[in-house]
């Protein structure tokens, strides 16, 4: 499997499970499967891999899929950033990075430190390891629960 096919089945599963999660929501990915169909919004400047908006109360997903030799760099970095920062304004978001299994250690150590230079105090933060959500504990933002 080509490094963007793992992205694209890594974004399908990761859709797949938000949808059980929130199934009032309707998920927008960057995985075109039919041409011309609708894709994420820029969020300064970045297109996000899954997005989702519900007007009643305002809550917004945003997940991004990172393969395994694509999670530490600077421009994953940003885009986390971007995407973390967009969500705080809005008050009630949901942010997943979807990863492999072998990834999870590494992107829960990334996601507390990305809570910690975003001062995230509203935005549940997620990692999504192809099986299990596992949510920052947002009072202290040390420990991961499962969710």
């Amino acid at each position: 499997m080509s490094q963007s096919d793992q992205h694209s089945h890594l974004v399908i599963q990761v859709v797949k499970a938000l949808e059980n999660r929130f199934p009032s929501m309707s998920f927008i990915a960057d995985v075109q499967q039919k041409p011309g169909g609708p894709v994420p919004p820029l969020i300064d400047g970045f297109r996000p891999d899954v997005y989702a908006s519900e007007d009643s109360n305002r809550s917004i997903v945003i997940a991004e899929a990172k393969t395994d030799g694509d999670l530490n760099n600077t421009h994953t970095n940003k885009q986390i950033e971007c995407f973390l920062n967009y969500l705080e304004r809005r008050k009630n978001g949901f942010f997943v990075l979807a990863v492999t299994g072998c990834r999870a250690d590494s992107a829960r150590t990334l996601m507390r430190f990305m809570r910690q230079v975003t001062y995230v105090t509203s935005t549940a933060i997620t990692v999504f390891d192809g099986c299990d959500f596992w949510l920052l504990d947002s009072s202290n933002g040390a420990t991961w629960d499962l969710s």
